[in-house]
């Protein structure tokens, strides 16, 4: 009988479970190399007027950096901690209607980086777009959270 080439089940298990466990590594704790899931959470929250959602965006223990034109910020930076950033942004979304994000980052912006043109409507007044800057950074675990959320006039085309 000639000698056979098949290979024994039992001897691959090790280089399948370690290939499993470096295929797993991110999920694990050993966080992504891309932070676009983290901006696509972050902005269903958003347009969704969800304090809660863009608060789990943040770091647990640390602090992002607002700067919002509407109240309670009223163009004015603060630094705050998830409950902190919860309070304020039920009072600034309870004020807004029709949030709207339209990504118009430049294609050679740092990965953890995005703009937005941002549009909503206050209290019932007219529609109004500005710009909407929105940075993340790596925590910890190397996992991607909200760093800082800018928002300033929109920037003038030029004629």
């Amino acid at each position: 009988m000639p000698p056979t080439t098949a290979r024994h089940p039992v001897l691959l298990w090790p280089g399948a479970l370690l290939l499993a466990v470096l295929l797993a590594a991110p999920a694990l704790g050993k966080g992504s190399a891309k932070p676009a899931a983290k901006f696509s959470e972050v902005v269903t929250a958003w347009q969704a007027g969800s304090f809660e959602g863009v608060a789990r965006a943040m770091e647990a223990k640390g602090a992002v950096s607002f700067r919002l034109l509407a109240a309670p910020f009223s163009g004015k930076a603060r630094s705050m901690r998830p409950e902190q950033a919860r309070a304020s942004l039920k009072a600034y979304f309870k004020q807004l209607s029709g949030l709207r994000l339209v990504d118009v980052t430049p294609k050679r912006s740092p990965a953890s980086v995005r703009l937005y043109d941002y549009t909503y409507k206050q209290d019932g007044e007219n529609a109004r777009t500005t710009r909407l800057h929105v940075q993340l950074k790596q925590d910890g675990n190397r996992l991607w959270v909200l760093a800082s959320v800018t928002e300033s006039p929109k920037p003038r085309k030029p004629k």
